[in-house]
């Protein structure tokens, strides 16, 4: 599959060329419809309010979920695009039309600010070595990591820190992706420096990704952005998984280096379970030309595994270690597709960038992504009804 160029997205296919169901033909001419609605719209002037971009992703979205045989997220998409459908029986024809469009442009930028709250995370600061004369031994560090994995009650979580520690531990200080080593680990221990330099395998800065952004859990309006989402993919099983500092929890998180971290984060990349091969992925790449030809040697295939190690001290320890979720890496790789495909993605950086450009104009590190999403529409749609 191809996708579309930076700052571009795909039109819809024709009904001839969809491909789908008779009940997704008949929602399909209304998206067609509202489609030449939104072209023939002036050129937005609120920075985040495109029509087009709405459409375009709610359409993607039920393709995708047909394509991929995701029946319940298929059947629940349908029904809202339906219910845009019911238009007042007082007004005429072009009116009603005009009133069911109306609500498909609700629909799509109410999906729209649910994918930004839910997946778009606030990485955290790239790590330095640490030149303090007391810092613990290898065995010390790795000691207290396992010790407080081993404390953890089921209805507790970690926090971030320690989630980069789990992550680290089990993922064998690398990064899932490009196997190279974490800078901070590999200066700070030299067990890990000699280990690096055995196997012939550099280093870079990582930091710890989520599958589900931990950033969910920050202000109400996330919390039941997240709800939407997972019960639009039918995965409301997944939410006592991802309360609070849950969302920090193995299944959440993998460890990445700092370059391939923002590109997951802005859906540059993502990953695509390999049919018949656990725990094993497809890197796929928006513009595969442009992340494959980098710097980075970056494979085009990945299995997930837990470092030796790591499973010998937990299993000593009776510390479970788990993997990323398949079904929230499928989650987000549907999202990520859809998002490329729409135009969606688009709006994502130029929405966080928005973010930093005013951050380097104040003097507080408080992130002002809520308030901006605040200025965002919100409608009383729920994707996942």
């Amino acid at each position: 599959m191809s996708y579309p160029p930076l700052g571009e997205s795909w039109p819809l296919p024709s009904r001839t060329e969809i491909g789908l169901d008779h009940r997704g033909v008949s929602a399909w001419d209304l998206l067609l419809s509202a489609e030449q609605a939104a072209l023939a719209l002036p050129k937005p002037t609120a920075k985040y309010q495109d029509k087009l971009i709405a459409v375009r992703l709610i359409g993607w979205f039920l393709k995708d979920f047909w394509d991929n045989q995701r029946d319940t997220a298929y059947s629940r998409l349908l029904l809202e695009i339906n219910s845009c459908n019911r238009g007042s029986e007082s007004v005429g024809e072009a009116e009603r039309l005009q009133e069911s469009h109306v609500k498909v442009f609700t629909l799509g930028l109410d999906l729209r600010n649910h994918l930004i709250r839910v997946f778009y995370a606030r990485t955290d600061r790239t790590p330095t070595p640490s030149a303090h004369a007391s810092r613990p031994s290898y065995e010390k560090h790795r000691a207290d990591i396992l010790n407080d994995m081993a404390n953890v009650r089921p209805d507790e979580g970690r926090t971030h820190s320690q989630a980069k520690g789990d992550a680290l531990l089990r993922d064998g200080y690398k990064c899932v992706v490009t196997g190279l080593y974490d800078t901070a680990t590999v200066s700070n221990f030299p067990e890990v420096r000699a280990k690096a330099k055995q196997e012939g395998v550099t280093h870079m800065y990582t930091q710890v990704a989520h599958l589900f952004s931990a950033s969910a859990q920050s202000h109400p309006d996330y919390a039941a952005s997240a709800m939407a989402i997972l019960k639009m993919f039918g995965l409301e099983s997944s939410v006592n998984k991802l309360i609070g500092k849950r969302v920090n929890n193995l299944w959440n998180v993998m460890t990445l280096c700092l370059p391939l971290h923002k590109a997951f984060d802005e859906f540059l990349f993502w990953l695509e379970a390999v049919p018949g091969e656990e725990d094993t992925y497809d890197v796929v790449a928006r513009d595969p030309g442009l992340f494959f030809d980098s710097a980075l040697t970056i494979p085009r295939k990945v299995k997930f595994s837990i470092d030796p190690q790591a499973v010998t001290d937990c299993s000593r320890n009776n510390i479970p270690l788990e993997l990323p979720d398949p079904e929230l890496m499928a989650m987000r790789a549907a999202c990520a597709r859809v998002a490329a495909m729409s135009g969606a993605a688009d709006q994502f950086r130029l929405l966080m960038q928005d973010r930093d450009d005013a951050e380097m104009l104040t003097d507080t590190t408080v992130s002002l992504l809520d308030s901006l999403l605040r200025t965002l529409p919100v409608g009383a749609v729920d994707v996942g009804a």
